[in-house]
């Protein structure tokens, strides 16, 4: 594969995936019985045996309670310790769940957003930006990959309009009007006022490295990870969460 992005090429983008389940304890009205015997036994009750007795409910007590704290941290990657987060083996019934979500209008308009990406912190001119145009989405259920075939595309930042004096400005009307209609205007004038104001922004033409490409996809992933925010399938008390691991580009 080369070195940088080639806008007369197709690409496929690899995304390597694993499936949290998200699990919540039993419904808050099955927990009040013991969360208020838990508070009547802590202001009638003094002895030892009955302190032991109000710790059994403490399994079932609101999570703000400060004695429940070591409880909290059993529940991994979550804030909340009703709900315990763990990896689950991707079976024909979750890859399945997989494939129905990425149909869904949802996934593929986050699947555009976060593989459209602004350049302008990357040297380019505001308003520049790289874009793939994906041909489809697919869930490889052997690799457990999600793959996408399509095409780079650079957008072109919109071009700084050319300040004219009062004086010329009646002078140059002709000669803009015959000007208008050539399809390269807008891309001349940007480049002429962007070389008058002294700003070098790369262009086109200038080298995007894929494995810059590839990191800065990966690290939108990770951001759309800690949200939780691919949700594939939801049950009474659990659901099912699709994670992006890992990103590879490879020419097609």
């Amino acid at each position: 594969m080369g070195a940088s992005i080639s806008f007369d090429s197709k690409y496929r983008l690899i995304l390597d995936v694993e499936v949290e389940c998200i699990s919540a304890d039993e419904p808050s009205n099955n927990r009040g019985d013991g969360s208020n015997k838990k508070k009547d036994n802590r202001r009638h009750e003094d002895d030892a045996s009955d302190a032991s007795d109000a710790s059994d409910a403490s399994d079932a007590s609101d999570a703000s309670d400060t004695s429940d704290a070591s409880d909290a941290s059993d529940a991994s990657d979550t804030s909340d310790d009703e709900n315990k987060t763990y990896t689950v083996k991707i079976t024909p019934e979750i890859a399945g769940y997989i494939r129905n979500y990425l149909r869904k209008n949802t996934f593929l308009d986050e699947f555009d957003l976060i593989t459209e990406i602004d350049l302008e912190k990357y040297k380019h001119a505001p308003g520049s930006a790289l874009v793939f145009n994906s041909d489809s989405v697919v869930y490889i259920t052997n690799k457990q990959t999600i793959e996408s075939v399509g095409e780079w595309e650079y957008i072109e930042p919109e071009p700084e309009p050319v300040t004219r004096s009062s004086s010329s400005s009646s002078k140059n009307k002709k000669h803009h009007r015959n000007r208008e209609n050539n399809e390269n205007d807008e891309y001349d004038n940007y480049h002429l006022s962007n070389n008058r104001s002294g700003n070098n922004y790369n262009t086109k033409d200038d080298n995007l490295p894929v494995s810059q490409i590839r990191d800065i996809l990966t690290e939108k992933f990770q951001e759309y990870n800690k949200s939780r925010e691919f949700v594939i399938h939801q049950g009474k008390n659990s659901f099912l969460v699709l994670l992006i691991t890992s990103v590879r580009i490879e020419d097609v």
